[in-house]
């Protein structure tokens, strides 16, 4: 991975934003990886994908109370690999249920059914985040543009919309050759935001042997090839990495008056925009404007106060109720705006008071950063933490504890430091 530069807080003007409260032990999210078998195998994915890789009931049980032990979660992702092909999926929905967690399944939704949904919805299962976008070499949609493949995020979204009650969301990773295809998931973005609450852009980091770092473990070299990383078809030739404010850019071209309102900084950085969270407020046909960093704060502080911990996601009924916020504009300027938009638009044409107004998380990524020391700038109060051998890892990271026992550090090639090369030239 090329030196990363990270997004000047300027940017994004995070200093305005609420600083989501989330720690290690404290947080609104935590993951089980139930398999690391997959149906299908993107181009760009961190994990080996392992045939006899299926954890049993019992193994994930314990995983799952040590979890609960170490780290306070409102939401559970249930992930894998792919989690819909593990045999005993319906169980470990139920087990995660009565933990009192609101599961959710992180899939790529290719052995996604109807009949699925339905099953999983009578077990437990709080909603499905589908991750969709032209890395997966996905059969029947390879070389397909984002702009064609909202037409299988439309299905997905309507399959889960059709059973009521289950919310459903997105990932999707962004490559520097689609980051120009943004605006075209927005917008298919904007107007479903009756049936899809999240969606998360992500931006893809891919280290290549090619960059100026070497790779060592506990102070030990490892070579590149013995990586995960080394399976990887898709190459950055350009060298560029993108960031959260090359995304944050791309969403305002649809959204000129984009505005975010928490975030996560980094552990080196603290400031740096990590997570970045907005909330849509408006019709499948006009955005009326945002929630506000002090509706965010009330919110995540309010949530907390009451239940014991962090919000996640919202039931899932609540999303098509945005105008029940409303009174919390006395608190937040933003929200005010949004308040004074939707009653403008009212006075134009009545019937509007009438229509159902919801609210979309649009949330942008921006994965780790290397710094010029070589130290690593990753997510303080990660929201992605799972159980490995005890102990909470990243989910990023599993590969690396499962291969080499910890982390994968960088430090700077010897012919760039005798070379005098710098970071950013590398090739």
């Amino acid at each position: 991975m090329k030196e990363s530069k990270p997004s000047k807080p300027s940017d994004l003007n995070t200093s305005s934003l609420f600083r989501m409260p989330w720690t290690n032990s404290d947080n609104a999210f935590s993951w089980l990886e139930i398999t690391h078998r997959c149906n299908l195998n993107c181009d760009y994915c961190y994990q080996k994908n392992r045939a006899d890789s299926d954890k049993d009931l019992l193994q994930l049980e314990r995983e799952l109370n040590t979890l609960m032990n170490l780290r306070k979660s409102d939401t559970l992702f249930i992930s894998g690999g792919e989690p819909l092909i593990h045999p005993q999926i319906v169980d470990i929905v139920r087990m995660a249920h009565t933990h009192h967690l609101k599961p959710v399944l992180v899939t790529n939704g290719h052995s996604i059914t109807p009949e699925i949904i339905h099953t999983l919805k009578k077990a437990g299962v709080f909603g499905f985040v589908f991750h969709v976008d032209r890395g997966q070499s996905r059969p029947g949609w390879i070389d397909k543009t984002e702009k064609e493949l909202n037409q299988l995020r439309q299905a997905y979204a309507d399959m889960v919309h059709s059973e009521k009650g289950v919310v459903c969301g997105f990932n999707i990773t962004i490559l520097p050759e689609t980051l120009h295809e943004v605006p075209d998931i927005v917008t298919w973005t904007l107007e479903n935001i009756h049936r899809v609450c999240t969606v998360s852009l992500i931006p893809v980091r891919v280290p290549g042997e090619e960059d100026p770092w070497d790779l060592y473990v506990r102070g030990e070299k490892i070579a590149f090839q013995d990586t995960a990383f080394q399976k990887n078809k898709y190459k950055n030739p350009s060298g560029i990495q993108l960031t959260a404010n090359d995304i944050y850019s791309r969403v305002r071209e649809v959204i000129p008056n984009f505005q975010a309102n928490a975030f996560l900084g980094g552990t080196e950085v603290p400031d740096a925009p990590k997570w970045l969270f907005s909330n849509i407020i408006g019709t499948h046909t006009r955005v009326f404007g945002h929630m506000g960093p002090k509706a965010m704060e009330t919110l995540q502080n309010g949530y907390h106060f009451f239940k014991g911990r962090f919000l996640s996601f919202l039931k899932p009924g609540f999303y098509s109720r945005a105008k029940l916020l409303f009174p919390l504009a006395l608190l937040d300027r933003e929200l005010g705006k949004t308040c004074r938009a939707f009653l403008w638009a009212c006075f134009k044409n009545p019937l509007t008071l009438f229509k159902k107004v919801s609210i979309q998380s649009l949330l942008i990524l921006q994965p780790q950063d290397v710094l010029p020391s070589g130290k690593q700038d990753l997510c303080d109060g990660c929201p992605n933490k799972t159980i490995h051998e005890g102990k909470l890892v990243s989910m990023c990271r599993v590969e690396e504890f499962m291969a080499f026992g910890d982390m994968v550090t960088f430090r700077a090639k010897e012919t760039c430091m005798e070379t005098g090369q710098a970071y950013g030239d590398a090739a």
